[in-house]
């Protein structure tokens, strides 16, 4: 690195500095939290505390529904001693630590291991940028770009759309290594020696613990084009061959290494659902405008969004000034005319990956019959398309800064342009070349105006009109213009002025690269990490191992993080659990990973399939109080309204008998604060038979609209009851229905007889209701039927089944009849179950969870018994008469065989490394 390029790599180094502190910084200092959990202010409980913060971006649900929550959980466990690798909480249970998908084995993963959950999301994301940054100077340096133009680049690609719109997805987590692993394959190409077999497959592990295998083989079929192309041009069959060898042994290198997650996830891949996906269809060609205006359709930060597609998905951002100097890269030529082949080979890539990303057609389709691609989003693409863009960036770059240093180098006393100096008189050489730049500029116009014309036409076209387009495109519009002018300026002019072109460009990468990652990063305050509220408590204490479903509260998918079970989840489900799923409400399944239980579930307190799922609590809104309203008759000559100020009390009566909730009518409704739910508090009864409650209001209640506040079920046997109402959160005067004596008019709202409910908490953001019906969920089963039909299964169980009464899929078992047994759980953990069970007669020990799957094995008093499908989704273990113990245990498939072989590639790896070394002294101590 010569003197001038070492105080440009500090500038740099110094704008990255200061890029960090304005973006994500304060995040790593634990001023906010690189998170998305303000999301949850948009459900019941949090809600009640008040609403998403500005600024969240809607769409990272996975990030903090799924993924943390599971990487707590392995963590955890390790710090206890226990590899978990199996996840209890949502859906029946599902795979954990034995598989890739949280990515607590990536190098990336690091800070998950030794920070607080809160923090680690930060440091993460600084990994991310350190990795592309050396992998950029890496691999660019070897194609003759100096250090401070690649860390350039290396910003371009970690705030490219991909990067910035998965953040604390696994996705980026493998991203931000393709720029190593291009680094790793070019070595492997020309170096060919035993440590760059050993790069390939470090690089290649790391990809495949990040989790997210569509990435990795998107990055490794650029790095397949990238080999043979370059082994091809070395002109040498045997180092040709020995070329694509080395890279081969460091991918097959890289498997071994990750075997210890890859293996259990190719075995498990039936079991999550992987055949269900189906590849996406082409991107609209419309949000090919996101690359140089990725805010044009808003970017789902508050929710705004306006494209065509998902945002995530969509949003391909390079910038202006980038896409420039990719254009550069192809058509300016480097002093004295040389044309590197490397450059037009990235090209070449990119415009495949355009055109399959945002055009598709035949050769899409075609491709995505490969095995593969068959099953994944070709969307995910954008990462190969973030990081060929920036990698041309920096070739781009350097070839301007290369030009004004020249000139400046070799300006001629007679006022020679550069371009004459480097073609004499006669040399007519120069013109093919000119004629392809030409081309090339021609094909970069047509695409432009073919993509531009496309998103002007959805524009247009759209049923909604896109707030502020045009003035969202105008920073762009500027900055084209600057940046032309920087180029201009540099390929033009005279003097030291050449220089202030490169200057201006990296300027204008910094400048918009900032202003989007601000935007689309989050900066969360920390109390909304998952915040503890009053139900959660109650929930934590009460229901021990059974579950609890929602009615369109709170994420089902967080359950994980609070350790409770539940029906419902964010995970890879069995398709029996999904039918009995469908089978309370066929809405619940929101996509093949996901499922929540809608409002308003009729009458589920009597639903079958919830006391087979063991169902125990029912928690929903506390808008929704279930029960029967008894309203007083009023005559209008005694109707008035009642104003009630701030602070102040309204009362009434209700008749004695047993009493649910409250409830009261805002005549002109009830409009609560922007930043602050209105909260409005009950009190029931007198001196020590007294209950009291509140309900949070979070939206508008229209005029004459009734408004309902649970009470825990209580029986008043003497009455009226007296009755206190206040709303606080207000600053205006709230108006309730009253009477001319001064009291409001308040409604009973009474349990329905049989309703099998009980309100057990009712707090200002739930209400939780016991169901009396529901099952244990480790249980015996004294009767046995066989059913074998799916369908007809499920409708049997809808319909009600005995409690002590399995279904079984088929006669391979014993049939029971009859038989009873007192069953003592004495061990109930995610990957063990262990029970003490006293039968009369035969009979199956039922444990309500998706483990009837390969993995879960059972054993009665330590002899192994089979572990057969009971009640459709369960597992049914037979069990004969007599006292014995009975103990189920998961060992993941695959796991301990991809140990061992993770182990010897490790060893292996190590032997590559350490040869050299040792044969290196073993030659020069023979010389000697």
């Amino acid at each position: 690195m010569t003197a001038s390029d070492r105080w440009r790599s500090g500038a740099v180094v110094a704008l990255l500095v200061v890029f960090v502190a304005v973006t994500f910084g304060p995040a790593l200092v634990g001023h906010g939290m690189l998170l998305d959990t303000g999301w949850l202010h948009a459900m019941m409980p949090y809600a009640a505390s008040g609403p998403i913060p500005d600024g969240t971006l809607w769409c990272r649900g996975d990030t903090w529904d799924y993924y943390l929550p599971g990487v707590e959980n392995i963590v955890e466990g390790a710090r206890h001693g226990s590899w978990q690798t199996w996840a209890p909480y949502e859906v029946g249970g599902a795979p954990l630590a034995s598989l890739p998908n949280h990515a607590v084995l990536s190098p990336v993963s690091w800070p998950y291991w030794v920070m607080p959950m809160w923090l680690a999301p930060a440091w993460a994301k600084l990994t991310e940028l350190v990795l592309v940054l050396a992998g950029m100077t890496l691999f660019l340096g070897r194609l003759g770009v100096r250090r401070s133009i690649a860390l350039v680049a290396g910003l371009v690609f970690f705030t490219s759309g991909f990067m910035m719109m998965w953040t604390n997805w696994p996705h980026t987590k493998v991203a931000c290594l393709v720029p190593l692993l291009l680094w790793a394959l070019d070595r492997a190409v020309r170096e060919r020696g035993a440590r760059d077999l050993a790069a390939v497959g470090l690089v290649v592990a790391a990809m495949l613990l990040g989790g997210f295998p569509a990435v990795t083989m998107f990055a490794l079929t650029l790095g397949g084009i990238y080999v043979v192309v370059r082994a091809l041009a070395l002109r040498d069959v045997r180092r040709t061959l020995t070329a694509g060898a080395i890279a081969a042994g460091g991918v097959g290198l890289g498997v071994a290494l990750s075997a210890v997650q890859v293996l259990p996830f190719a075995l498990n891949m039936s079991a999550l659902g992987l055949d269900e996906r189906v590849p996406n269809e082409v991107k609209p060609a419309s949000l090919v405008l996101t690359t140089v205006a990725p805010n044009a359709y808003g970017t789902c930060a508050s929710g705004l969004w306006a494209g065509e597609d998902n945002p995530i998905e969509s949003i391909a951002f390079v910038g202006v000034a980038a896409l420039v100097l990719v254009l550069c890269a192809l058509v300016v030529r480097l002093p004295g005319g040389r044309r590197p082949a490397t450059p037009a080979l990235l090209a070449v890539v990119l415009a495949a990956v355009v055109w399959l990303l945002w055009i598709g057609g035949l050769p899409l389709d075609l491709l995505q019959k490969l095995p593969g691609y068959s099953s994944n989003s070709f969307g995910r693409a954008n990462s190969i398309f973030g990081f060929l863009c920036a990698a041309l960036a920096g070739i781009g770059l350097e070839r301007l800064l290369q030009r004004a240093e020249h000139a400046e180098a070799h300006r001629t006393e007679a006022g020679h342009t550069e371009d004459e100096s480097d073609a004499p008189e006669g040399d007519w050489s120069w013109r093919p070349r000119q004629v392809m730049s030409l081309v090339v500029v021609v094909v970069a116009a047509v695409a432009a105006a073919y993509f531009l014309h496309a998103a002007y036409a959805f524009i247009s076209d759209a049923p909604r009109p896109i707030p502020d387009v045009a003035a969202k495109l105008r920073v762009p519009a500027l900055l084209l213009v600057v940046s032309a002018l920087a180029v201009a300026t540099t390929l033009l002019l005279r003097g030291r002025l050449r220089l202030l072109g490169p200057l201006v460009l990296v300027l204008a990468v910094l400048a918009q690269s900032t202003t989007f990652a601000r935007e689309v990063l989050p900066l969360t305050d920390r109390s909304d990490f998952y915040p503890v509220t009053p139900a959660h408590k109650f929930l934590k204490k009460h229901l021990g191992e059974e579950r609890y479903g929602a009615s369109s509260w709170e994420h089902s998918a967080v359950a994980d993080h609070y350790r409770l079970r539940t029906p419902t989840g964010h995970e890879f489900t069995t398709p029996e659990w999904k039918s009995l799923i469908a089978a309370v409400n066929p809405d619940a399944q929101l996509s093949p990973t996901y499922s929540d239980f809608p409002a308003n579930i009729p009458t589920p307190g009597r639903q079958p399939v919830l006391d087979q799922l063991s169902v125990r609590y029912w928690v929903t809104q506390p808008l929704e109080v279930i029960g029967a309203v008894e309203r007083p008759q009023v005559p209008a000559s005694r109707r008035e309204g009642l104003r009630v100020e701030p602070g102040e009390k309204a009362s009434c009566q209700v008749p004695r008998g047993n009493l649910r909730g409250v409830e009261v009518t805002v005549p002109d409704g009830l409009k609560p604060r922007t930043q602050e739910p209105a909260v409005v508090r009950v009190s029931v009864g007198t001196g020590a038979d007294t209950i009291t409650s509140e309900r949070a209001v979070t939206r508008p209640l229209k005029p004459g609209e009734r408004l309902r506040v649970a009470v825990p079920d209580h029986r008043f046997t003497s009455g009226p009851v007296p009755v206190t109402i206040t709303v606080d959160g207000k600053r205006k005067p709230v108006q309730l229905a009253g009477r001319t004596d001064g009291s409001a008019v308040c409604s009973a709202v009474r349990p329905e007889k049989g309703d099998g409910l009980r309100v057990v908490h009712a707090s200002a953001g739930a209400v939780v209701y016991e169901r009396a019906s529901a099952l244990p969920r480790i249980r015996w089963a004294g009767t046995s039927e066989v059913v074998a039909d799916g369908p007809t299964r499920v409708q049997r169980l809808r319909d009600g089944v005995a409690p002590g009464t399995v279904l079984l899929d088929d006669d391979s078992t014993p049939a029971v009849s009859g038989s009873t047994a007192q069953v003592d759980v004495r061990r109930d953990e995610p990957e063990s179950i262990s029970a003490e069970v006293t039968a009369r007669g035969s009979g199956y020990l039922v444990v309500a969870d998706s483990i009837a799957r390969p993995g879960w094995s059972a054993t009665v008093d330590g002899r192994e018994v089979p572990i057969v499908p009971g009640n459709h989704a369960f597992a049914a273990v037979p069990v004969p008469d007599g006292a014995h113990t009975v103990t189920l245990t998961y060992d993941a498939p695959g796991l301990r065989t991809g140990a061992w072989v993770s182990l010897l590639g490790a060893l292996v790896t190590l032997g590559l490394l350490i040869a050299p070394r040792v044969l290196s002294r073993v030659r020069r101590g023979r010389a000697t």
